[in-house]
C-alpha cells in the first residue's frame, strides 16, 4: 500500500489532541476539535488485555477514569463500561484516525519494557491502514522494529530531556535513529540543540511563548497544548 509522505514541518500537532475545559485529553472531541482547526495531533496508544488498541495515556486508569486498573489488565469489553471526565468512551485507535478526518497524526506507541507485545498488533493494523499518521517512540528496539517491517510508514524516534540523558547521550541518541533510517526525530524541546540533527524535527511538548520559540529557532513542528493553535501553527504570529 504506496503511503503519501507527511510534510511533517508544516503542522502543528495538538498534545493528546486539542484538549481543555470540558474536553478531556486522548478523547474523540479532543480529535475532532483538532482537526476542526486545521491541526495535526499527537495520541498514545496502549493495548487492552485482549488486544484492542486504545488512545490513552497513563498505564492505570486512576487519573483519567477514577479505576485502580491497568490498561493492559483490561479486556475492551470492560474498558469500554469506563467514560473519560466529559463521559465520553475512550477511544480505540481507529476512532481517533477517523476523527481526525485526513489531517496528520503522530501516534506514540506506549511501551514499557520487557512488554513489547502491542508491536505486531500496530504494525499489523497500520500496514492495513491509509490514514496520514506516523509511529514513534523512547523505546529504541520498537522504533528499529517499525522502521524494519513499516518501510512505507514514516517512523520516528522521541528523545528525553536533556536533563535525563546529558548532551552527549542525547546526540547519541539521535544519532541510532538516523542510522536506524528514522524519518524524523522528536526531541524534548530542552534537548534540541544537544540532539545536533538537521531535520526533520518534531519538539514536545511546546507549552510556553518560549518553548515556541526555541522550536522555530531549529526549524522543529511543536508538539503544543495550553497555546493559542494560532501561535503554534508554523507561520503563525511571530513570538
Amino acid at each position: 500500500m504506496a503511503l503519501t509522505r507527511i510534510d511533517l514541518v508544516r503542522y502543528a500537532y495538538a498534545h493528546r489532541g486539542l484538549w481543555g475545559e470540558g474536553v478531556p485529553e486522548n478523547s474523540v472531541p479532543a480529535f475532532r476539535a483538532a482537526s476542526v482547526a486545521g491541526l495535526g495531533c499527537e495520541l498514545d496508544v496502549r493495548m487492552t488485555r485482549d488486544g484492542e488498541l486504545i488512545v490513552f495515556h497513563d498505564a492505570t486508569l486512576e487519573r483519567m477514569c477514577n479505576s485502580p486498573k491497568a490498561v493492559a489488565e483490561i479486556n475492551f469489553v470492560e474498558l469500554r463500561g469506563l467514560r473519560l471526565p466529559d463521559g465520553s468512551r475512550i477511544p480505540t485507535l481507529r476512532e481517533a484516525l477517523e476523527a481526525m478526518a485526513g489531517l496528520p497524526t503522530l501516534v506514540e506507541v506506549k511501551i514499557d519494557p520487557p512488554n513489547r507485545r502491542i508491536l505486531p498488533l500496530i504494525i499489523e493494523y497500520m500496514n492495513q491502514s491509509p490514514a496520514p499518521a506516523t509511529l514513534m517512540s523512547f523505546d529504541e528496539p520498537s522504533v528499529w522494529r517499525m522502521t524494519t517491517l513499516m518501510p512505507e510508514r514514516q517512523i520516528g524516534q522521541l528523545i528525553e530531556p536533556l536533563s535525563d540523558l546529558g548532551p552527549e547521550g542525547v546526540a547519541q541518541k539521535a544519532k541510532r535513529a538516523r542510522d536506524f533510517d528514522c524519518a524524523y526525530i522528536a526531541p524534548h524541546c530542552s534537548s534540541l540543540a544537544a540532539a545536533r540533527d538537521p531535520g526533520p524535527l518534531i519538539t514536545w511538548t511546546v507549552r510556553t511563548e518560549r518553548d515556541l520559540s526555541i522550536a522555530r529557532r531549529y526549524g522543529a513542528a511543536p508538539i503544543f497544548e495550553g497555546l493559542d493553535p494560532a501561535l503554534a501553527i508554523p507561520g503563525g504570529t511571530p513570538i
